[in-house]
């Protein structure tokens, strides 16, 4: 007896599904260069203290700083070194020592200003809460998570008060508050919390690395020096991030920053930056909205740059060799079994695998009196896929008493593979 041959053939749907998107043009708005009191008027007063920043805004900054620890006990207070060391006197018990190992309780204790002079004795170490229950709405705040911990939760506490303060809406809508970070894992966790808030890189990154920091920071904050100069701040402007350098307290240097380009600095003395600057006809709350229009122009008329690819909508279906059950023994009953391979392609977000009726085996007008089985090891798939491959398995009882006519017995199969999602 000739052996049976089954033969398959396969039907593919396609569907593409276009998308385009237009990039977006407005006028820009002209913004001067920030001036940032580092740890607030740091020159002439002890740092992060209120005494600090009371003479900040004072002189007319446009911002004040603060460094963020979290204590023991998990408050976040302002303080720049990781230690209280150097700018707290006290009983060394609470005023020595890490931050994270004193409470609240036991910093308060302790004199912020008595390090810089005894006329600053009463000066307290200030926590964020009590610098924005003191100024409120009225300044700009440029923070930042020093040494984060992802233990500590410094930036889910950092946003929650934020929010307790009414500050969340004016930093993402006119810049009131910039969060920095030398930790590009923090400034990542406060983007996956909220993107629409602006902030700023820490660092010193060469012009082969500058583009990457825009993905999720509005600037980059250098160290002031040799590497950076114009044409290191236009390939960030290029990249529409702002540049606001650190520490830059001589007028020779300042002027220097000026020149290469840069959008506003870090100073322990903002009155010398304000007197290079001369007349500003916008300060405070309208400098940073100034700034932050110029970003958002700046962003509507440049064409987001990168690398990438496209997928066209691919649904393939190959089948293997023809399956075969060899010869069929008459008078004997027995199930036979026989099978080849199918590969699945598919771009899609599902596709399903079906296969017409097989109805029976036939030699010509003469069909077997037992339908046959199809069975396919996979008939489904939630995600695209390449190269799957899928046994497509055949059976076809013969009975003991079952007739057989002399021939060859075949079917021709459908195999289609679809999608809804493409």
């Amino acid at each position: 007896m000739r052996p049976l041959v089954i033969a398959a053939a396969a039907a593919v749907a396609l569907s593409l599904v276009p998308s385009a998107a237009e990039a977006q043009s407005g006028p820009e708005q002209a913004a001067q260069p920030l001036v940032v009191a580092h740890r607030g008027a740091s020159g002439t007063r002890p740092e992060h203290t209120f005494a600090s920043y009371d003479r900040a805004i004072e002189m007319g900054a446009d911002y004040i700083e603060q460094d963020l620890q979290v204590t023991s006990d998990g408050v976040l207070v302002v303080m720049h070194d990781g230690t209280l060391n150097r700018t707290t006197r006290g009983a060394a018990e609470n005023c020595t020592g890490a931050v994270n190992t004193k409470t609240l309780a036991q910093i308060k204790t302790c004199s912020a200003g008595q390090w810089f002079g005894p006329e600053w004795v009463d000066q307290k170490v200030p926590t964020l809460e009590a610098v924005f229950q003191r100024y409120g709405k009225t300044v700009n705040y440029y923070i930042e998570t020093k040494q984060p911990d992802p233990a500590d939760h410094m930036e889910e506490k950092l946003l929650a008060l934020m929010d307790e303060y009414g500050l969340r809406e004016p930093a993402a809508s006119r810049w009131q508050v910039l969060i920095q970070s030398f930790s590009a894992d923090s400034l990542k966790t406060v983007h996956a919390m909220d993107a629409r808030l602006p902030l700023i890189f820490l660092g010193n990154p060469t012009v082969a690395n500058i583009p990457s920091y825009a993905d999720y920071a509005v600037g980059i904050g250098p160290s002031f020096g040799a590497s950076i100069n114009a044409a290191w701040v236009n390939t960030a402007h290029a990249n529409c991030l702002d540049v606001h350098p650190y520490t830059i307290n001589t007028a020779a240097n300042m002027n220097a920053a000026l020149a290469a380009g840069v959008d506003g600095m870090f100073t322990n003395f903002s009155d010398v930056l304000i007197g290079i600057l001369g007349p500003r006809k916008a300060t405070g709350l309208q400098g940073a909205l100034d700034a932050k229009n110029s970003h958002d122009a700046c962003l509507a008329r440049t064409p987001a740059g990168g690398v990438g690819g496209t997928v066209p909508a691919t649904l393939s279906l190959t089948l293997g060799a023809p399956a075969s059950f060899g010869a069929f023994t008459p008078g004997v009953a027995k199930d036979y079994t026989a099978s080849t391979t199918a590969n699945v392609i598919s771009s899609a977000g599902d596709a399903a695998l079906t296969t017409s009726d097989p109805g029976h085996l036939m030699s010509g007008t003469f069909a077997l009196p037992e339908p046959l089985v199809v069975e396919l090891s996979k008939s489904a798939w939630t995600a695209p896929v390449a190269n799957d491959p899928v046994t497509i398995a055949f059976k076809q009882h013969i009975g003991a008493g079952d007739a057989l006519r002399t021939g060859t017995y075949a079917k021709t199969l459908t195999l289609t593979l679809s999608t809804t999602t493409p």
